[in-house]
Order: structure tokens, then C-alpha cells, then sequence
């Protein structure tokens, strides 16, 4: 596909208000996952992202992203499938969180858009015993996996074209983490009026800018995200298509779960939630940035992480590490484009991390996943000092 740039226009793509500047972060990754390191991926692998915001619904958006570039990525480029039972972090929560808005009671058919491996769809078949469970996953890597669960995977981006496909109507429609990856909100809410019958729940799950904005995260700011949303924010969106908010949550990783119900009738007049503060947001970026190049300054390093928050690290403090590893084995021996180091196992990592170089090796965890990932480390017999994203140090 040719890619093309796209801009949005002036006006917020959620209530049409006027924009403000909030964010701009230059020589930002632009692939976040990493390749087999035979692979031939073309540059240039950097770009200067910036992002608005919107006063009126707390929305944060790329004023400019390159459509046909991103839909490379996501069908080509995009995260590496873990072995079943490996970060289990975020589906856990967002089986949890349906379980506490009383969502897994018996269902007939579920659609889960941008399926990834098919995992939790599957899951949720069981829970619900759904008799068709339908996935649109545009990555190849993963809808294989999907279709070896026994799910009916298409393998495409979705849309209003999306109900053409011969299934039945779904009485649950979910996405996660994918909503602040679409173009054309109107495209994608029609897809899923068509897909959906007069009683389904739909379920939401993205970044939650209330969260990160108040922590001063960068972790939603990464050039697939051309959204980042707030809880007014999608409120706000789901509404002006005739969705109302009925349950919400945010995990303590900082994901916002939402249940919307369909209503009957346009409905009027603005959300009750208030917006996040976001001022001063670049200062504090520019203010971590700097920090946490004096933490690495003169220090070995091993990231355990090898996805999106570990490629952002990389470029943020202007080097690689010395050894990258991950606690998925299917990334070992692959490469982020553009460059040199080779994803290691854990192991390997910590054992050439004590030979020959006195210097002292700092582990940062550049991932999510710290709570998975910590008691492994301590598995492994590390004892030296560890840190997070946010450059906190971990016991």
C-alpha cells in the first residue's frame, strides 16, 4: 500500500472543539516490535511525533500520522505472539473487569475486533458459552494463531464494509486496545451498528489519559497511537454514535475499561466526567528525559522488554543496550529495524552481563509487565539494581 499522510483536521475529531498543543517528542521510534534479524525493513526507523488536545472533551490526538505506513505496521510489523501463559497481565484484568460488570453471563455470538492471537476471545467463548465467536485480526502472525483456537478470523481491518462478512448478530462487541488506533471513527461505529443486535454490550479498552496524564507516563504516546483518550474523551465519542457509558474502570496499569449500552434515541447534551489535567505535561517529559539519561550515564545495561516501551527507551536516552532480552522466547534472535542488538534470553543476558566490563549494569524492566516480570528476575538470581519506565527503582 502506498503510504499516505494524513491529517486531521483543525477541529477535535471527537466533539469539534479547537486543539491545543500538549506534546511533542522528537526521534521517536517507528517501529515498535522487533523482526527476524534477517529481515530488510527500509528507513528511515525515527520520526518527530507531536500531539493536541482538545479543553472541551480531554481528548489527545496526532494532528498528523501517516495512514498507509501505520497499516503497514499493524498488518506486517506488529508485536511478536507470546507461547500461551505469558503476559497474562492485561487479560486478567480485562476478564476481571467484565466479571465485576456482570458482562460473562450467557451469550450467543461475540465479535472481538483486532483479536490479536485470539486468546481472550477464546476465553470468553468458554465463559459465555457463546456458540460463534467471530475475530477481524489484519496481522497475519496472529490470525493464524487465532484460527488454530477455533475461532472464524477475518483477516482484516474493520469497518462499515465489515457486516457484509456472512455471521450472525453479536450480542457483545469488544476491542482492546484498539480504538486509538482508527482513522475514521465513523467508519468503525458503523461496522459495529451493522455487526451488532439491538441488545449487544460493547466494551472498550485503551490507554487512559486521566491515568498517564496525572503520573506524567509517556507510555500512550507512541506513533501507532493516534489517539489517547480520556474518560470524557470516549464517553463523548461512544455517545455521538448512540452508545451510553454504562460501567467503567482503570486498571492499576493504567487502562481504561468501558461498558456501553445502545440507545434507542439520539442522545443529548454533554458527559458529567471531568478531564484530566494535562498542563505542564511537556515540562515533565523534558525534566524525566534528562533524568533518566543521568541514570544510565557511564552504566552497562540489560532491558527486559522488547516491544514498544523498550525501543522508546532506547531512543529516548540515545543508545541501545548492552543486552536486550525478553520473557517471550518467540523474540529471541530478532532485531528492531534499524538496529544492532539481538533479543537474548534472560539467561543469556544475565550471564554475559558478568564477565569481562566492571561497570556497573543497570536492569531497567522496560515493560508493562512489572509484576509478571519482577519475580522472574529474583527467579533468576539477579541482585543488582533494577528500574522501571518512570525510573523508579524496584526492590
Amino acid at each position: 500500500m502506498t503510504a499516505t499522510t494524513s491529517t486531521q483536521d483543525a477541529s477535535c475529531p471527537v466533539c469539534g472543539d479547537a486543539p491545543d498543543s500538549l506534546l511533542s517528542l522528537s526521534n521517536q521510534p517507528i517501529y515498535q516490535h522487533p523482526v527476524p534479524a534477517e529481515a530488510q525493513v527500509p528507513g528511515p526507523y525515527t520520526v518527530d511525533l507531536a500531539w493536541v488536545r482538545c479543553v472541551a472533551c480531554a481528548h489527545a490526538w496526532q494532528a498528523k500520522f501517516d495512514e498507509g505506513l501505520l497499516e503497514s505496521i499493524y498488518r506486517s510489523h506488529y508485536y511478536t505472539p507470546a507461547p500461551d501463559g505469558i503476559a497474562l497481565q492485561f487479560r486478567n484484568d480485562f476478564l476481571s473487569a467484565l466479571e465485576s460488570f456482570g458482562l460473562t453471563a450467557t451469550r450467543t455470538a461475540l465479535l472481538e475486533i483486532g483479536a490479536s492471537d485470539g486468546e481472550v476471545l477464546a476465553a470468553m467463548k468458554v465463559r459465555t458459552g457463546a456458540r460463534e465467536a467471530y475475530a477481524f485480526e489484519p496481522n497475519r502472525e496472529n490470525a493464524i494463531i487465532a484460527r488454530s483456537r477455533g475461532l472464524q478470523v477475518y483477516e482484516s481491518f474493520f469497518g462499515r464494509n465489515s457486516a457484509r462478512e456472512e455471521f450472525d448478530k453479536v450480542d457483545m462487541v469488544y476491542a482492546r486496545h484498539v480504538i486509538e488506533h482508527i482513522f475514521d471513527f465513523a467508519d468503525f461505529f458503523a461496522g459495529i451498528d451493522d455487526a451488532a443486535g439491538p441488545n449487544a454490550d460493547l466494551i472498550l479498552e485503551t490507554p487512559s489519559l486521566d491515568h498517564h496524564g496525572s503520573l506524567g507516563s509517556l507510555a500512550p504516546f507512541h506513533i501507532e497511537h493516534v489517539h489517547v483518550f480520556s474518560l470524557r474523551s470516549l464517553a463523548t465519542l461512544a455517545q455521538r454514535f448512540g452508545w451510553r457509558l454504562t460501567q467503567n474502570l482503570v486498571t492499576a496499569d493504567g487502562n481504561l475499561i468501558a461498558a456501553f449500552r445502545r440507545e434507542c434515541k439520539p442522545i443529548a447534551g454533554d458527559v458529567e466526567y471531568a478531564g484530566p489535567s494535562l498542563d505542564g505535561l511537556q515540562t515533565a517529559t523534558d525534566t524525566f528525559h534528562r533524568r533518566l539519561r543521568s541514570l544510565v550515564n557511564g552504566r552497562r545495561l540489560i532491558f527486559w522488554g522488547a516491544g514498544s516501551a523498550g525501543i522508546g527507551v532506547a531512543r529516548t536516552i540515545g543508545r541501545e543496550p548492552d543486552y536486550w532480552t525478553d520473557g517471550n522466547p518467540n523474540k529471541f534472535g530478532k532485531k528492531f529495524p534499524g538496529l544492532a542488538s539481538e533479543i537474548i534470553s534472560p539467561e543469556e543476558a544475565f550471564a554475559k552481563s558478568k564477565l569481562g566490563d566492571t561497570r556497573d549494569t543497570l536492569l531497567i524492566i522496560a515493560s508493562s509487565f512489572v509484576r509478571e516480570i519482577l519475580p522472574r528476575v529474583r527467579q533468576l538470581g539477579w541482585s543488582g539494581e533494577i528500574i522501571d519506565l518512570n525510573g523508579n527503582r524496584l526492590p
